[in-house]
């Protein structure tokens, strides 16, 4: 995630304003973000920021497919000039507002039909952390109706909300126990097919599973060493999850942006919340319903 900040240069009697960019890692803005109540609504402004810029290009029929921080541009703005301010502002006299941004790898009925021909988009156009199953796992994918291709990016709006929450972009990941377990059964399997492996057990592990394969999954788990007890799949299964892995132990800030994520990170894609439902969540309710 990227903020944008503007400095005003005299140059031959003219202002000149000159754009810099800086690269925002887990910080004390991300601190402040999960620890206070102004940073709990700040979260929920950017979360619904994104998925107003998604509306528009899905209002298009446009799938973006490379939702992540890299192209999502905050401008801090002062509320008096408008200016983009440098750093991470202090006090509350500023806005947050965010953009997304590269649309290299998008796609819609015209680009399907004269950028990508019959082959479709590759993947090597999509950035495999951000993927949902179906892109992953089917290279026809794309032939699907437009509502249901334009779940990609909600899948990807998930993975983006779960990085916010961890502040890590190692949202899907596996313990070296659980690989090397893993690997005994993979010998012999080549690396891309090794690390879909991994992917495929750390969504199982956040009890994101293929639809009606709950059984064969908990009758199998203990050939890689997890012990059926901790599959229960609920919500207060996936809570803890989340919260052993944030550093500040904190998790999510209540059950509706759980709820929220666990309903874009869904793998049936017509399943998932569309965009406008999204955007309907009890999650940015003021104030939010009862539990």
């Amino acid at each position: 995630m990227y903020t944008v900040e503007e400095d005003t240069n005299a140059d031959e009697g003219r202002d000149e304003k000159v754009k810099h960019v800086q690269i925002l890692h887990p910080s004390k803005w991300w601190h402040w973000l999960k620890t206070t109540k102004e940073g709990q609504e700040q979260m929920r402004s950017l979360i619904r920021q994104l998925l107003m810029a998604l509306k528009s290009c899905h209002d298009r029929n446009i799938t973006h497919r490379d939702i992540k921080p890299e192209n999502m541009v905050l401008c801090f703005e002062e509320q008096d000039t408008g200016r983009c301010l440098k750093g991470i502002p202090q006090g509350e006299n500023f806005t947050t507002k965010m953009r997304i941004i590269d649309f290299g790898s998008a796609m819609d009925e015209f680009t399907l039909k004269h950028l990508y021909g019959s082959t479709g988009p590759s993947r090597a156009e999509q950035t495999n952390e951000y993927t949902p199953p179906e892109a992953l796992l089917y290279a026809n994918w794309y032939q699907r109706p437009t509502n249901t291709t334009l779940k990609y990016d909600m899948w990807s709006v998930g993975v983006v909300i779960l990085e916010l929450i961890l502040g890590s972009p190692n949202v899907f990941e596996i313990s070296g126990y659980t690989r090397a377990l893993l690997d005994q059964h993979l010998e012999g399997w080549n690396e891309g097919l090794k690390e879909l492996a991994y992917k495929l057990r750390s969504l199982m592990e956040l009890c994101i599973l293929i639809p009606g394969s709950f059984l064969r999954h908990h009758q199998t788990v203990d050939r890689v060493g997890a012990s059926p007890a901790s599959w229960k799949c609920s919500e207060e299964f996936f809570s803890h999850q989340i919260k052993s892995r944030d550093p500040l132990k904190l998790g999510f800030p209540n059950v509706w942006a759980l709820r929220l994520v666990r309903q874009l990170l869904l793998w049936d894609p017509e399943e998932r919340l569309s965009v406008d439902e999204a955007l309907q969540h009890p999650y940015f309710q003021h104030p939010p319903p009862r539990e």
